[in-house]
């Protein structure tokens, strides 16, 4: 029995280890912007289509397919001219700007890069996405979080299955649960 928590254990520690690193970088990034370079590159290109489309999602679908820009359209709003979309996507943003009567698209595309990217990965959130990859990455997320807390568990079970390390574990987890109230209370108070 012990044997066998203890490889579940394992592949669970093994299999989150990849993503809880992307997590641990992406939030010390967060936690001290000075130390990375995220300003994001800015290219600008008109895009020729044909004029009269009365439906912004299909114009974005139509960018999609022919002008080769890739994610999920985060917004579409109607203006006198034409659409304002907005094609998001972990570290690169296109802005477009759809002109009715020309047909014309002014795509602004930022790539804010690898660390703009993993930013944006910590902040992805929901299992809804339009676009694939995210919704594997989400998908996996939910995963990784499952064997985090079966992580947890079966450390428990393996500490509590052995005896001789009952005491010093019942100290670093009383430990462990008061620090961890203690910096919960202080967010609480130091919130807006």
């Amino acid at each position: 029995m012990y044997k066998t928590i203890r490889t579940l254990h394992l592949i669970f520690g093994l299999s989150s280890l990849p993503f809880l690193l992307v997590y641990g970088l992406s939030a010390v990034q967060m936690a001290h912007p000075k130390w990375f370079h995220t300003k994001p590159a800015i290219h600008d290109v008109n895009i020729p289509m044909a004029p009269g489309y009365t439906d912004g999602r299909s114009v974005a679908r139509e960018l999609m397919i022919n002008g080769n820009l890739r994610g999920e359209i985060a917004s579409v709003q109607e203006t006198a001219p034409g659409f304002t979309i907005r094609i998001v996507l972990p570290g690169t943003v296109h802005e477009i700007q759809y002109d009715r009567k020309t047909g014309t698209a002014y795509v602004r595309t930022s790539v804010a890069g690898f660390m703009g990217r993993l930013n944006r990965l910590h902040h992805a959130a929901g299992l809804w996405h339009e676009y694939l990859p995210l919704k594997c990455w989400a998908m996996f997320v939910g995963l990784v979080s499952l064997a985090t807390v079966g992580l947890g568990l079966t450390g428990i079970v393996m500490w509590w299955m052995r005896r001789q390390d009952r005491m010093i574990g019942i100290i670093l987890l009383g430990a462990n649960l008061a620090f961890s109230v203690t910096i919960l209370f202080l967010l609480r108070r130091a919130g807006p």
